[in-house]
């Protein structure tokens, strides 16, 4: 069962595109955080983002923002945690805590889900308090200096009132090795590249106060130290200088910046039945990040970042659900409030002097500007300011008529959004930034968005249909860019989806797919506009037209009683139809840049979808042995692979790549009252080694080598 349309159906009735993961089958595939779904999910794409280790670029059917640390810049793939909206994907790489399941919708979201899930949403679902007392440990340990511990226990108070807690602390010491010197203990770190040190805990109490009334609440706290990736240095970029002066090699020992993220939130709902037709929800909101991190990309790009941000939303849902006419018509309405605040320090420092030396190696001689790290030539800090208010009301409705056999369904929502956004960027008073200028910007915004689908029963286990919803990406403005006066409006999208769900065979083979045209209006084009060698200004515009097309498929097929198969496949037809860059912008040519004014000329020749593979699969092999004393013998096979992408929209290809991972897990073992599972695991099992981020031909960074494992969980 799902919920991707705010009420509980069968995956198989639900007219829209969705890939779910059951408790089970996040267990039984190692799934406990939002990357690990990609490697399942071949329209869901996501990446760590460069200067944090918790921060997370995401795609769904090609699209996603990738700056994902940018207050001013919304993504356009919604994420919410049990019907709460997170506005930022800072912390969306800690692992979660209990889920009963994930959720990935894939097209546009605009009715239900609102603002900035034009491209989709991802939702998870917690498991709720168990009204009987029990508890699970769960421990592990792997290669990389790798080991996770944690705990859940479900403790009822009465039969109303019920109660869970849960703890995790995940660690890994880094695949990339440093041998930087530590130099400045507080500022510097000599781990390695890729550490992650996560510690997350999780309270729920779910209260039956009447027959027809409940409350859940819950509180999570995560808090996450790490280091950023690595970047492999170009041997034909500038950093071929960077050598040991004494004895002429080129070594480069680096010293590496820490990131530290912290994450909260509460959530607060009401549930009241006020008969067999009608319900009323209210879900109340409260959710808190901040974060502080590090990074100039190995020196790619040749000017680093010291960032300091936070931010506190409150949200706020009610919702009317109910049916009517013999249950032939069934609606939702409802009232949705997102505030949000946000605060920002950020320090530009340039990397290199105009030798293009630098010196990390104890034998070399230091150079006269160094690193941000090393306290090098600062270029100087701006302070941003941010405050953003939406609200909208929508409603949406599905009727069966008494024609057909009552197999035909007809569904029609409608979405009203009003937005308020505010930014200051003013300069450090103590640190001024020399090239960037303060600025304000203040924009509203109002949005009406719709859904239309045919839903027809073929027969009761064929059921296909028609779909048609818009969506839109809240317009902002860039913080990096020359002028903070510069803004963007909304982006829009629209996706006409022809689908089809059966299960066939007795139920033995499901067999669902999804064909898709996704036009996107406004489109919102980023790029760097940068003049003479300074990579510091982004520039953010309405700018262009692009469009998705593509197909999904997705196929479970049991083989005998005890042996799964399952295979999905996306193909995407992406391309940026018209980039015109406007006149109060600017663009100059490159790289390298040249004095060659492009505005008002048609570029989208040189534009890309970011993370959009032409190709992309996973097929998946299950099977269960049943043993002796109740024990049984699970493993799992799963093969993705994906065709090669572009890195960001203006950037360079990478590669295919495709990854072999396995699990195995001997369940049941009896240990007095309890129940033990012992589980090995391993990915990137046949060492595959590619490029899976460009910055722009300059530096690049490669996918995890092969890792492998055990897990031991204890149900008491």
């Amino acid at each position: 069962m799902i919920s991707a349309q705010k009420k509980t159906e069968s995956l198989q009735s639900a007219p829209l595109s969705v890939a779910a993961f059951s408790e089970s089958m996040l267990e039984s595939q190692g799934i406990s955080s939002l990357s690990d779904l990609s490697l399942q999910t071949p329209s869901l794409q996501s990446y760590d983002f460069p200067t944090s280790s918790s921060n997370l670029s995401i795609y769904v059917r090609g699209f996603g923002n990738g700056d994902s640390q940018t207050l001013t810049i919304d993504n356009p793939v919604g994420l919410y945690i049990d019907g709460i909206y997170l506005a930022r994907t800072s912390g969306a790489t800690i692992k979660l805590l209990d889920l009963e399941r994930i959720e990935i919708l894939r097209g546009p979201q605009g009715t239900l889900f609102g603002r900035n899930s034009s491209s989709g949403a991802v939702s998870f679902i917690s498991r709720k308090p168990s009204d009987e007392f029990g508890a699970k440990v769960e421990a592990g340990a792997g290669n990389f200096g790798s080991w996770n511990a944690g705990f859940t226990i479900d403790a009822p108070i009465s039969s109303e009132l019920r109660t869970q807690f849960s703890y995790l602390n995940d660690k890994t010491d880094g695949w990339v090795k440093n041998r930087g010197p530590k130099i400045n203990p507080v500022k510097q770190s000599s781990e390695n590249y890729y550490m992650s040190d996560q510690e997350a805990y999780r309270f729920a109490l779910n209260w039956d106060i009447l027959d027809n009334l409940d409350l859940e609440y819950s509180y999570d706290l995560a808090d996450a130290d790490g280091t950023p990736p690595y970047y492999q240095l170009n041997r034909n970029s500038r950093q071929k200088k960077t050598t040991n002066l004494l004895t002429g090699g080129s070594s480069y020992r680096y010293v590496l910046p820490k990131s530290n993220t912290e994450s909260s939130g509460h959530r607060l709902a009401l549930n009241w039945v006020i008969s067999d037709q009608l319900e009323l929800k209210s879900i109340t909101g409260y959710r808190k990040m901040d974060e502080r991190s590090v990074q100039n990309w190995a020196d790619t790009l040749f000017y680093a970042i010291d960032l300091d941000w936070s931010t506190k939303s409150t949200s706020q849902e009610f919702q009317l659900l109910g049916n009517a006419f013999d249950n032939r018509l069934d609606f939702i309405a409802g009232y949705f409030y997102f505030k949000e605040k946000g605060k920002k320090r950020e320090e530009q420092f340039s990397s290199f002097n105009g030798l293009e030396v630098y010196a990390l190696d104890p034998l070399a001689k230091p150079a006269a500007s160094q690193s941000a790290l090393l306290g090098g030539t600062s270029l100087g800090a701006t302070l941003f300011d941010t405050e953003l208010t939406s609200q909208a009301v929508y409603a949406q409705a599905s009727y069966t008529p008494d024609i057909l056999d009552s197999r035909l369904t007809l569904t029609a929502g409608l979405r009203y959004t009003e937005d308020e956004r505010d930014a200051l960027r003013a300069l450090d008073p103590n640190k001024p930034h020399i090239i960037f200028q303060p600025g304000t910007n203040s924009l509203d915004f109002d949005r009406t968005d719709y859904t239309l689908v045919l839903d027809f029963a073929i027969t009761d286990e064929i059921n296909s249909y028609a779909r048609y919803a818009t969506g839109y990406r809240a317009g902002g403005s860039g913080e990096r860019t020359l002028s903070f006066d510069l803004t963007f409006d909304n982006e829009e999208s629209s996706a006409f989806e022809l689908g089809l769900k059966s299960e066939l065979f007795d139920r033995r083979l499901r067999l669902n797919t999804a064909l898709f045209f996704t036009d996107y209006d406004d489109l919102i084009v980023t790029y760097d506009s940068s003049k003479a060698g300074f990579s510091s200004f982004i520039e953010n515009v309405n700018a262009g037209k692009a469009k998705v097309d593509g197909l999904e498929l997705d196929i479970i097929g049991l083989i005998g009683e005890a042996s799964t198969i399952t295979f999905n496949y996306t193909y995407l037809d992406s391309e940026v139809t018209k980039v015109i860059v406007p006149n109060n912008s600017f663009l100059l040519a490159g790289p390298p840049a040249s004095d060659i004014d492009l505005r008002g000329q048609d570029l989208s020749d040189t534009f890309f979808f970011a993370q959009a593979p032409k190709h992309a699969y996973s097929l998946a092999i299950d099977h269960s042995w049943t043993l002796t004393n109740g024990m049984s013998l699970d493993a799992h096979l799963n093969y993705s692979w994906r065709d090669s992408v572009y890195s960001s929209p203006r950037g360079l290809p990478v590669d295919e790549l495709g990854l072999l991972n396995a699990r195995i897990s001997l369940s049941n073992i009896k240990l007095a009252d309890s129940t033990l599972r012992v589980s090995a695991w391993g990915k990137n099992l046949t060492n595959e080694s590619e490029l899976i981020y460009d910055l722009q031909g300059l530096g690049f960074q490669f996918n995890r080598p092969p890792s492998y494992g055990i897990d031991l969980r204890l149900d008491i």
